[in-house]
């Protein structure tokens, strides 16, 4: 069985992602890609309720400019199957 991290991330740049705007300094979750099983990306609130899945060429994009990892606090872990 394979673990996904749930990695924490800041907002730097306004964006509206499954129909919600995210504001700067907000932080949102998102899971690791899962090359093995083809599985999408998933997106967390900051209250780390489910939003909506994304590929990785969204993560990618978001990466650049609109998100920094925030490694204050240690990531999620959360089991595949």
């Amino acid at each position: 069985m394979h673990i996904r991290s749930i990695n924490k991330y800041k907002v730097i740049k306004r964006f509206s992602l499954c129909k919600k705007m995210y504001d700067i300094s907000e932080t949102i979750y998102i899971q690791e890609q899962d090359l093995t099983h083809g599985e999408p990306q998933k997106v967390f609130s900051d209250e780390k309720e489910y939003l909506t899945d994304i590929s990785s060429d969204v993560y990618e994009c978001l990466r650049k400019g609109f998100i920094i990892s925030d490694d204050r606090e240690p990531s999620i872990q959360t089991n595949s199957q």
